[in-house]
């Protein structure tokens, strides 16, 4: 075998081992998430994501170390799904409002097409995670001030992380009060960019 053979091979098995842990990740991910629908967070236990998944025990601790890694990769695969959403638009460059409002109608539209795994996740992730503390979605939302910083859009003594924070809070207490009751309770697309406008136009007159 030539030098150029056996580093495509060997490429091409490391590919493949990749692509079967990812596949082994879906799975397990996918059954943790039925499972919390089913029967709630608090009542799955990691030996009953392993048998949902067909897999071993260990298998599910290799990949998802603890329970609430799980609710991590939920909120990591819609911030993905929503950052998606905005490339797809070509939205990266637009203003402040124009991007963080495509984000928030996208964040919207799964928690509503997926109303039920949202309230068990969601639900979840505030009694058992610091969702308020959550920094990866309020890193999301300080890049976006960070950038409309550079251009000038907001002023410039403003703190983007400060800011990124405020709007992932209010995310996350706007969400909050849409699982609490059923049917659900407003429009969550309306009351995310209702709050979205409030905090970057604020409240006073003029």
């Amino acid at each position: 075998m030539t030098r150029e053979a056996a580093q495509t091979t060997a490429a091409s098995s490391t590919d493949r081992r990749t692509r079967h842990r990812q596949e082994r990740r879906d799975r397990l991910y996918r059954a943790a998430v039925e499972l919390f629908v089913e029967r709630g967070f608090d009542n799955t236990t990691m030996e009953d994501i392993a048998a949902r998944a067909d897999t071993a025990r260990a298998t599910v601790f290799n990949h998802f170390q603890r329970k609430t890694v799980f609710l991590d990769e939920w909120s990591r695969r819609r911030r993905e799904r929503a950052m998606d959403a905005v490339r797809a638009e070509h939205l990266e460059d637009q203003s402040l409002q124009h991007v963080m409002s495509r984000y928030l109608a996208e964040l919207a539209r799964i928690s509503e097409d997926t109303r039920d795994e949202t309230v068990a996740c969601m639900g979840a992730a505030i009694h058992s995670t610091n969702v308020f503390g959550n920094p990866a979605l309020a890193q999301q939302f300080s890049d976006f001030v960070a950038r409309a910083k550079d251009t000038g859009e907001i002023r410039p003594e403003i703190d983007a992380a400060q800011a990124g924070s405020l709007l992932a809070s209010s995310y996350f207490a706007t969400l909050s009060a849409w699982i609490a009751d059923e049917p659900a309770p407003f429009d969550l697309e309306r009351n995310l960019r209702a709050s979205l406008d409030m905090i970057l136009h604020g409240v006073l007159v003029g």
